[in-house]
């Protein structure tokens, strides 16, 4: 495939993407979103927002709605979908689709995140969950690596297949400007493409491995977005040729050590003064408040004011911090049907502690003149 390898402490400055990969509608998405950062303005996103609901899940089918509009009255500017979402179920697919088509045209930003699961394990951790033994598909990227001839080689040809069959048809069939998040977090221990699993050349070399083969299949309507956890961690950078967007997902920021506000700040602006130097753009590509590990919920219970004090708050602190052009919650959605699953954002019919006052500080967020929902983003596809 004619992969380079990089050193783990080096970033590559190659040239940008921008003018050879993108065709001219993404080009114009790009630019927009660096305007949004240059005018002070950040979008609210939230994963699967009208296609997933807390109290509906993955069966919520009225895509006129979502958690966000219900509480706002607007949806998120900017959703996210999950290729996982359509490897076991034609139906959400053919839902989701649909939905992602609505959103463009009501002028919202799109992406898609990959939780990959692998072939042997089905699953994209790298421990089996009972056992907490690593799995098969631990050995995963290196088995992919082993050998650039996918006829020869079964783990490159199942990933290869796995782009043939799902995102590139997805890719083509939407058309439009699409973001695209694949093998994220790979800085934490926990999925197959992480750092237990591999080493950070191996990473890149999977990482640029999967964007050349879209692009060789003429995928020209993808930006393309990096996001390790929490830190800025560059040891994993794919390079400035392969990256359009540098993310980071942010969980508990300001309530616990690892996700301190000094922290976040810190690493934000890491990213945006790369960013700022070398033409890319930053994004907080996911955050919320889970529970607790006595699976106790800090929201809304203990930290009704998260997304005006914890997330917000922090982010217009600094110029630098300022500067990044999306904040993504991630869904919610109650699972087991006793409203015992985190909820990221306020949805009607919330019952827990402190649910009206969440209401109230989301809605806090929403009127912020610094956020920006889909009843209120500019046109982000024309110059």
């Amino acid at each position: 495939m004619g992969i380079i390898a990089l050193t783990s402490c080096q970033i590559n400055k190659s040239s940008s993407s921008e003018s050879i990969h993108q065709d001219t509608a993404t080009k114009i998405l790009y630019n927009n979103l660096k305007k949004l950062v240059n005018d002070g303005k950040i979008l609210f996103g939230q994963a699967n927002a009208t296609t997933i609901t807390y109290l509906g899940g993955i069966n919520h089918n009225d895509l006129s709605r979502s958690d966000c509009k219900d509480i706002t009255g607007s949806h998120p500017a900017f959703i996210e979908s999950d290729f996982m979402w359509y490897e076991q179920d034609s139906a959400f697919q053919t839902k989701d689709i649909l939905a992602m088509k609505q959103a463009y045209e009501r002028g919202a930003v799109l992406a898609y995140c990959w939780h990959l699961r692998g072939p042997d394990s089905q699953s994209f951790y790298a421990r089996d969950k009972e056992t907490n033994k690593f799995t098969a598909d631990s050995l995963l990227v290196k088995n992919i690596l082993s050998n650039s001839n996918r006829n020869e080689n079964p783990a490159l040809n199942w990933l290869l297949t796995r782009l043939d069959s799902m995102v590139i048809p997805v890719f083509n069939q939407l058309s439009f400007p699409l973001i695209f998040r694949p093998f994220h977090e790979m800085n934490g221990d926990w999925f197959w493409w992480g750092r237990d699993n591999c080493t950070p050349d191996e990473y890149i070399r999977l990482f640029r491995l999967t964007i050349d083969y879209l692009r060789e299949k003429s995928i020209r309507n993808m930006l393309v977005a990096w996001a390790p956890d929490k830190t800025a961690d560059f040891r994993y950078y794919p390079g400035d040729a392969y990256t359009d967007i540098l993310g980071l997902d942010i969980y508990e920021p300001g309530i616990m050590p690892y996700s301190s506000h000094e922290l976040m700040i810190e690493n934000i602006t890491k990213m945006v003064n790369y960013a700022d130097k070398n033409g890319k753009v930053v994004a907080i590509t996911e955050t919320g408040l889970r529970k607790d590990d006595n699976g106790n919920f800090r929201y809304p219970d203990i930290h009704p004011d998260f997304w005006t004090n914890y997330v917000l708050k922090p982010i217009l602190s600094t110029k630098e911090t300022r500067r990044i052009a999306w904040i993504m919650s991630w869904y919610g959605a109650d699972w087991r049907g006793d409203q015992s699953t985190e909820a990221y954002t306020p949805y009607l019919g919330m019952k827990r502690p402190n649910a009206d006052k969440a209401i109230e500080d989301f809605k806090a967020f929403y009127q912020h003149p610094a956020t920006l929902f889909n009843d209120s983003i500019p046109n982000m596809y024309h110059e």
